[in-house]
């Protein structure tokens, strides 16, 4: 957002608890939310007494850029609605509007929920033993999975063939600083086309599933799933792949691998999805090695944007040895290695 609009964010917010929350109430710990590229931001509604009433979230649109994707906030609101009807657990939708006047930008308003991820990397609050919060978490993805989109999400997206979801991350390839990431990416690339399975269960996918997206209670359960910005109609198998990404150390450079604190075998993951899901889940290597093309191709675009000044975020120069690991694996993947 714009330096002149985050200055005047907590005017408006005040404007909007005081008209949609309680009239006379104060807006309280106005903050940026992680994850969100400072389009998220927390804060408590509390009374005259200091209680907070509400602990809320507020997400906008990036104002200024053409509505579509994850840069459309509003597109999130039948699909939490569909999934609190089908209860999947999501943090509950307050509010939401189009309308410029309140904030310069469209926005949506959800409860702030007081569970936490697990991270993926140690950030220092300990390890706890990650394979019962997995096991949760891949509970849900499987209700996930069964949500019954064509009667819920009627004319919200239309499915996304795989070949046309490999095809889409290549504009970001191309523009990765290093050449050999480009022409390594583009192999990986074909070689997943050309070893297309060809039997994917069609689905509601989250997109970007792992444990930094889902809060969880102290006893490992499931709050809430968030950030669901690139969640879609395709192939389910995406989720389940990214995940087994996020948990293999085998995908990442042995710098990042040392530093994970969630891990899991892939095939331990797909053990419990399909327990879960009672359904099968074939052919997770060619879908780990597509989360392989696709977080490699998001990650060396992302290190363009911090060397180039655009936008800064060291989190991608340390992970940008990673890059070409993420390639390497996935072709070991999609050949059986």
């Amino acid at each position: 957002m714009s330096a002149e609009q985050l200055e005047d964010l907590p005017a408006r917010l005040q404007r909007w608890a005081d008209s949609e929350v309680l009239a006379g109430g104060r807006v309280s710990g106005l903050a940026p939310m992680p994850g969100n590229a400072g389009l998220s931001f927390g804060f408590d509604v509390v009374d005259g007494d200091s209680i907070v009433v509400r602990s809320l979230v507020v997400r906008f649109a990036p104002p200024g850029v053409r509505r579509s994707g994850n840069t459309d906030v509003l597109r999130q609101v039948p699909l939490l609605q569909a999934l609190q009807r089908a209860g999947v657990p999501v943090a509950p939708l307050v509010w939401w509007t189009g309308d410029e006047e309140w904030f310069g930008t469209d926005a949506i308003v959800q409860e702030r929920l007081t569970a936490r991820p697990l991270r993926l990397w140690d950030d220092g609050d300990g390890v706890p033993d990650p394979e019962p919060y997995l096991r949760s978490a891949v509970g849900v993805l499987a209700r996930m999975h069964a949500l019954d989109w064509e009667r819920l999400l009627a004319g919200w997206e239309s499915p996304r063939p795989v070949a046309e979801e490999i095809a889409f991350w290549d504009r970001l390839l191309v523009k990765h600083p290093e050449p050999g990431w480009t022409e390594a990416g583009q192999a990986l690339a074909a070689d997943l086309q050309r070893t297309d399975p060809g039997r994917h269960r069609t689905g509601l996918f989250h997109g970007d599933f792992h444990t930094n997206n889902v809060l969880f209670d102290d006893d490992a359960r499931v709050a809430a799933v968030v950030d669901w910005e690139i969640a879609g109609i395709g192939a389910t198998g995406l989720d389940l792949g990214w995940l087994a990404l996020m948990t293999d150390p085998t995908c990442w450079h042995p710098d990042q691998a040392a530093a994970m604190r969630v891990v899991a075998e892939p095939a331990w993951l797909r053990a419990e999805y399909e327990t879960a899901a009672g359904v099968a889940a074939p052919d997770l290597d060619w879908y780990e090695a597509l989360a392989c093309y696709r977080f490699g191709a998001i990650a060396g675009f992302n290190v363009r944007l911090h060397r180039t000044g655009r936008r800064p975020d060291p989190l991608y120069e340390d992970m940008a040895s990673s890059v070409p690991v993420f390639f390497a694996r996935g072709r070991e993947l999609v050949r059986g290695g």
